[in-house]
C-alpha cells in the first residue's frame, strides 16, 4: 500500500508539473504574442503615419509645381500677346490714319486670338483674383486697340495708354505672390 500511495504521489506530482508546465508555456504563449502584436501595431502606425506624410508632402509639391506651371503659362501667353502686340501697334503709330486703324483692328485680332490661346489654362488657376487680372490684361488691350481704331477713324483723340500698364504691373505682382505662396 504504501508503494501504492508513493506512485499515486509521484502520478499526483507529475500531473502539477506537467499542469505548471502547460499553464506557464501557455502564458509564456500569450505574453510574447500579446506584446509581439502591440509591437508589430505600433510599428504598422508609425509606418502608416510616414506614408501619410510622405503622400501629403508629395500631394504639396504636385500642386505648388502645379501652380507654378499654371501662372508660367499664363505669363508666356501674356507675354507673346504684348510683344505681338507692341510691334502692331508701332507699327500703327507709325501709320498713315486708314492703315493705323487697320493695325489697330489687327491688334484687337491679336488680343483675341492669343487671349482665346490662353483661357484654357487661365481658367483652371486655382487663385480667383489671379484669373481675373490674366483677363483683364487681356481685356485692356483689346478695349485700348478698339478705341485707338476708333479714334483713327473718327479722327478724336487717342486713348490713355496708362491702364495698359497697371494691368499688366497687378497680374505680374499676384503671379509673383501666389508663387511665393505656393512654396509655403
Amino acid at each position: 500500500m504504501t508503494t501504492t500511495v508513493v506512485q499515486d504521489s509521484q502520478w499526483v506530482t507529475a500531473l502539477i508539473s506537467a499542469g505548471a508546465v502547460l499553464i506557464s508555456s501557455a502564458l509564456a504563449a500569450w505574453t510574447a504574442h500579446h506584446y509581439t502584436s502591440r509591437t508589430e501595431k505600433a510599428r504598422q502606425d508609425h509606418a502608416d503615419k510616414q506614408e501619410d506624410s510622405r503622400r501629403r508632402h508629395e500631394s504639396k509639391l504636385a500642386e505648388e509645381q502645379r501652380v507654378r506651371d499654371q501662372v508660367i503659362a499664363t505669363a508666356t501667353a501674356i507675354s507673346k500677346m504684348l510683344h505681338d502686340f507692341r510691334v502692331k501697334a508701332g507699327a500703327a503709330a507709325e501709320a498713315v490714319n486708314v492703315d493705323a486703324a487697320e493695325l489697330y483692328d489687327e491688334c484687337l485680332t491679336l488680343v483675341r486670338k492669343h487671349h482665346d490661346d490662353a483661357l484654357p489654362v487661365i481658367e483652371v488657376m486655382p487663385d480667383a483674383y489671379l484669373r481675373e487680372c490674366a483677363n483683364e490684361v487681356f481685356e485692356v488691350h483689346g478695349y485700348w486697340a478698339a478705341d485707338s481704331a476708333d479714334a483713327m477713324v473718327n479722327d478724336t483723340s487717342m486713348p490713355d495708354r496708362s491702364g495698359l500698364d497697371g494691368s499688366r504691373a497687378r497680374f505680374y505682382d499676384h503671379a509673383r505672390t501666389i508663387i511665393r505662396n505656393a512654396a509655403v
